[in-house]
C-alpha cells in the first residue's frame, strides 16, 4: 500500500509552462484504477486481470487515497506505460484539465502537510 507522507513531495506546480508528465503524477493520482473503456481488450490477459480485480477494490482504494495501481510513487512513472489506457494517451500536457488536476493535488498535498506537522487545516 501507499503511504501518503511518499506523495508529499510530487512536483505538481511548475514554475514555467507544463510540456511533460515528468515528476508529477497528479492525474495518477486521482484514480486508483487505470481508466480503461474499450481499449482493455487489447491488453495482455494479466494485465486485464489486475485491472478487473482492482476495479472490484475501486471504492476502498479511492476513499484510501491510493494511486492508480499501474503508477509507481518511487520513479513517479506508469508501469506498464506502452499499455497505458486511451484516455492517459489523449490527456494533454500542460492543458487546462492538467493544469487543474496539478492544483488539485497541490491542495491536498499542502493540506496533508498540515495535518501531517499537527496544524489545524
Amino acid at each position: 500500500m501507499a503511504d501518503s507522507s511518499q506523495n508529499s513531495s510530487l512536483p505538481v506546480l511548475s514554475n514555467g509552462p507544463v510540456t511533460d508528465c515528468g515528476g508529477c503524477g497528479a492525474c495518477c493520482m486521482e484514480l486508483s484504477v487505470p481508466p480503461f473503456l474499450d481499449d482493455i481488450d487489447f491488453l495482455p490477459l494479466e494485465l486485464q486481470q489486475e485491472v478487473i480485480a482492482a476495479r472490484m477494490e475501486e471504492s476502498t482504494r479511492a476513499a484510501q487515497g491510493l494511486p492508480c495501481i499501474w503508477f509507481d510513487v518511487q520513479t513517479l512513472k506508469c508501469r506498464h506505460y506502452e499499455h497505458r489506457p486511451n484516455v492517459c494517451r489523449e490527456f494533454e500536457t500542460g492543458g487546462d484539465c492538467c493544469l487543474e488536476t496539478r492544483e488539485r493535488r497541490a491542495t491536498v498535498l499542502k493540506i496533508e502537510r498540515k495535518r501531517s506537522e499537527g496544524s489545524q487545516v
